[in-house]
């Protein structure tokens, strides 16, 4: 089947400079021929009977393929259509050229009733293989707008809101460029003034990309756009930039905080919800990104483009061939479907009936979610922890069309582990493993330690996070999510404090809880020597030891057997008010393999509810963990030493922790019983738990 995408034949294409129409007849021609298909661009005089569909961009060419006679399938990308009104010419002219298509696409959903229902929303798509998430982490590295500026009348017209960009700017104190054509010279003659605002004018396809790379948030305030999201907002959203600015009022975008046209209290605190929550919005935004893909809008292209041409083409073959009766399919409907944080399917169908989902949880047979659902229309579940799905496709007379059960088998699946808890990434990737092994599946993961595990861990294939994973069927997050300050439980089965730190990731991922050493790289044959190893330093103060004379005391009663005690925290001597005990040895600052190395041959450590605790136990160390902080059953099997009963103890799985608070006591803040969970804990304690270890 020969497949022609007509040129405008204004810019060249591939475009060499600003040309949203040519950047889709190539982003289509590209992914047509990736599939196998004969795709060609042409000049309308060059189409022939040969060509089996013609797609044309601009109305004049459409209207002139019909008087000669071409059938053809139209795309209206033209906003000066509203611009100008229904009375108006380039509406008229619009308007002529979608009723004479065999099938009119516009890529707003206002614009279907706007032009008298006859068109189909047809969403733009960005290419995902090109613009991929950057490794940006918060919202300091400023905001960006890229934008051609204007309306063909009026060049300095502020149609794409850039002096609401820079006010919200100024008013967040943060760096923001500006760029696209040099037409936005018009605008910027007469634009406010800002000493942190940048403007680029005419920028190539590479430079473009970096900008997305080197910024944090896209901002789009755009009075009036015939694509909704229009290009430069989705290459944003798959270079990882949450998008702030206007859409559609009967459409959304996951990851798009949508914005009214005006600076108030409303849209700062709207932007300020997506500054604090950067991190989820990143997320979300490359999410729909890759639901956008040019790939899979070609694929949906494809189905629908009638194809009576190419199968006139064989009937006269069809009629020499040996005919078999076979049973006929009595529907040709399915469900695009994938488990991308959340169950996900999408209805592709031949018709434009209506029919129902059910998404299923098999543990309980109970429906989660049941809605209707059309053609090109799509359906997901919040929840975002794995479940056995079972989704059901159903006639409105609940007559079941198709079931698809789970099946991960031979499939990718990335699972992202998004602490950069030392302690968390050990306690949660066994987890990981468990998940490949019980599904048979391909699993690709990312962490922030990821030199610790590739080694050990060899047929997990381990990717920074951030980095782009293609051809995956599922996702996964294992992290402790809030939101307003309430556990999410769209991510978490279970209140992730209330359980072992192990059990998050089981949870998360739908695995039976047994506590599970993490692997890591170790030395063969090390033998023990005659040191104990000690970590007294943490992120709050609330998980130190907090006996002033503890750690002194057990360092001494180490130091006359003849141990040499070796610390291996990094901060230094006083650090928020703590002190190291002396007669010890501080280990200098190291790579995390001479710290393994260490642990691995002493005869005992002694910490407290930290990483490097975690990182004793998996080199099969002697562990001795002093907490309050936490109840016994946080973390792993080891030497505890907790509070006395009747102590104030466990905190951090009873309460929202506040990690910005070094003084969090949620109970006893400021008062004399603050901290008393460790205070309480005696050095003779210590001692006589871990004397039969030396």
């Amino acid at each position: 089947m020969k497949i022609v995408n007509v040129t405008p034949g204004i810019i060249s294409i591939p475009p060499n400079g600003w040309g949203a129409v040519e950047k889709i007849i190539w982003e289509i021609h590209n992914n047509l021929l990736h599939l196998g298909y004969d795709s060609s661009i042409k000049f309308l005089d060059e189409v022939n009977k040969d060509d089996d569909i013609i797609h044309i961009h601009v109305a004049n060419l459409a209207n002139i393929a019909h008087e000669k006679g071409i059938p053809y399938y139209f795309t209206m990308h033209d906003h000066h259509t509203v611009l100008y009104g229904k009375d108006s010419s380039v509406y008229k002219e619009n308007l002529l050229a979608i009723k004479n298509a065999k099938k009119a696409f516009v890529p707003a959903k206002y614009l279907v009733e706007y032009f008298d229902n006859i068109p189909i929303y047809f969403s733009h798509g960005v290419n995902t293989d090109y613009f991929i998430p950057n490794q940006i982490e918060s919202a300091t590295n400023g905001f960006l707008c890229i934008a051609n500026n204007g309306y063909i009348h009026d060049h300095s017209y502020d149609r794409k809101g850039f002096s609401y960009a820079i006010e919200i700017a100024r008013k967040f104190d943060l760096p923001i460029t500006i760029a696209g054509p040099s037409n936005n010279k018009h605008y910027f003659e007469h634009a406010p003034k800002y000493n942190k605002l940048k403007v680029l004018y005419d920028i190539d396809e590479s430079t473009l990309k970096s900008l997305y790379q080197s910024h944090s948030i896209f901002l789009h305030f755009s009075e009036l756009e015939a694509g909704h999201p229009n290009l430069t907002l989705l290459e944003a959203m798959a270079s990882g930039m949450p998008v702030i600015g206007t859409f559609e009022s009967n459409n959304s975008l996951a990851g798009l905080k949508k914005v009214n046209r005006k600076i108030d209290d409303i849209t700062i605190d709207e932007i300020a919800d997506v500054i604090i929550n950067y991190n989820q919005y990143k997320h979300a935004a490359i999410y729909s990104a890759n639901t956008l893909s040019w790939k899979k809008r070609t694929i949906e292209l494809l189905n629908m483009y009638d194809i009576n041409s190419f199968r006139e083409q064989l009937i006269e073959s069809y009629n020499n061939t040996e005919k078999y009766i076979i049973p006929s399919k009595k529907h040709s409907e399915f469900l695009n479907i994938n488990y991308i944080e959340g169950p996900y399917a999408e209805l592709v169908s031949n018709n434009d009936k209506e029919y129902i989902i059910e998404f299923i949880n098999s543990n309980t047979e109970e429906i989660e979610y049941s809605t209707k659902i059309k053609h090109g229309y799509w359906s997901k579940v919040s929840k975002q922890y794995f479940i056995p799905w079972k989704i059901v496709l159903k006639e409105l007379d609940n007559t079941i069309i198709k079931e698809y059960e789970l099946n991960f088998t031979h499939s990718r699946v990335y699972i992202a582990l998004e602490s950069k808890s030392l302690g968390d990434t050990l306690a949660w990737i066994p987890y990981v493993e468990e998940f490949r092994k019980k599904h048979n599946c391909d699993v690709i993961c990312s962490t922030f330690l990821n030199e610790l595990f590739t080694e050990v861990y060899p047929h997990i294939k381990f990717v920074n996070p951030g980095e782009v994973v293609n051809d995956i069927v599922a996702m996964y997050t294992v992290g402790i999510y809030y939101k307003d300050d309430l556990i999410d439980f769209y991510k978490h089965p279970i209140n992730p404090i209330t359980v072992p730190l192990q059990k998050v990731s089981s949870d998360i991922l739908g695995l039976e809880f047994n506590e599970i050493k993490p692997l890591i790289p170790l030395k063969n044959n090390l033998e023990r020597k005659k040191y104990v190893t000690i970590a007294i330093h943490s992120t709050s103060q609330a998980k130190y030891w907090n006996n002033p004379n503890g750690w002194q005391d057990v360092v001494t009663f180490l130091k006359t057997l003849g141990y040499k005690v070796i610390l291996l925290s990094e901060e230094e001597d006083g650090y928020m008010g703590n002190s190291i005990p002396n007669g010890i040895y501080k280990l200098p600052k190291s790579p995390i393999n001479k710290v393994i190395e260490q642990l691995q041959s002493s005869t005992l450590f002694i910490g407290i509810s930290s990483g490097l605790s975690w990182l004793s136990w998996a080199t099969n160390t002697p562990t001795c963990i002093i907490s309050g902080f936490t109840k016994k059953f946080n973390e792993f099997n080891c030497i505890r030493i907790s509070p006395k009963d009747n102590t104030c103890e466990g905190c951090y799985n009873e309460y929202t922790f506040d990690k910005g608070d070094w003084g969090w006591c949620p109970l006893h803040k400021n008062t004399s019983r603050q901290f008393e969970c460790t205070k309480t804990i005696s050095a003779q304690d210590v001692i006589d738990a871990i004397k039969s270890y030396i």
